[in-house]
């Protein structure tokens, strides 16, 4: 069943991190997220960061704080399994100093939240976003606003699995 072979897949891919074999990891993660039609460009530039940040921009900028926090749950398993993946690559390229795609991982975190609902991941993919928009692009008032919101989503979400991480980019 799905959810067997996504819990194999996700508990392979930390195994893979902890031994030190993060490049079979992210391999793995990589070709996953391929076969989930979320795969991520092969090479990432500043126009490819921009396009990514560009759309999450066009696609927040209709909806208002009080209606993203209305989102329903995300309940696609694999959707689920993609955005979980989708940070387990965030910490793989972090150990192998790969950082190109970083930025647009919460991106395409958000993108993925927007279209199929919200998961526990979503407020840190949040919080990352409004980290970027004031330190990289220098919109602190949109930046703050991002942050403010991933932490009233956090208070939203059962699960305080991943609060740590919202804090550290709020």
């Amino acid at each position: 069943c799905f959810e067997d072979k996504f819990q194999a897949i996700s508990v392979t891919v930390t195994l893979m991190n902890w031994s030190g074999k993060v490049i079979a990891a992210v391999e793995l993660i990589n070709s996953t997220l391929s076969s989930l039609d979320e795969e991520l460009p092969s090479v990432v530039t500043p126009s490819v960061i921009k396009q990514y940040l560009d759309i999450t921009k066009t696609d927040l900028a209709i909806l208002s704080d009080d209606v993203l926090l209305s989102y329903p749950a995300m309940l696609n398993p694999s959707k689920i399994l993609a955005v979980e993946l989708l940070f387990k690559l965030l910490v793989s390229l972090t150990l192998i100093r790969e950082r190109a795609a970083i930025p647009i991982i919460p991106l395409k975190v958000i993108q993925i939240s927007l279209t199929y609902g919200i998961s526990s991941y979503s407020p840190s993919a949040f919080a990352q976003y409004g980290y970027y928009l004031a330190l990289v692009g220098d919109d602190f008032e949109e930046g703050y606003r991002y942050v403010k919101f991933a932490l009233s989503l956090m208070k939203k979400i059962p699960s305080r699995a991943y609060a740590g991480s919202v804090m550290f980019h709020a």
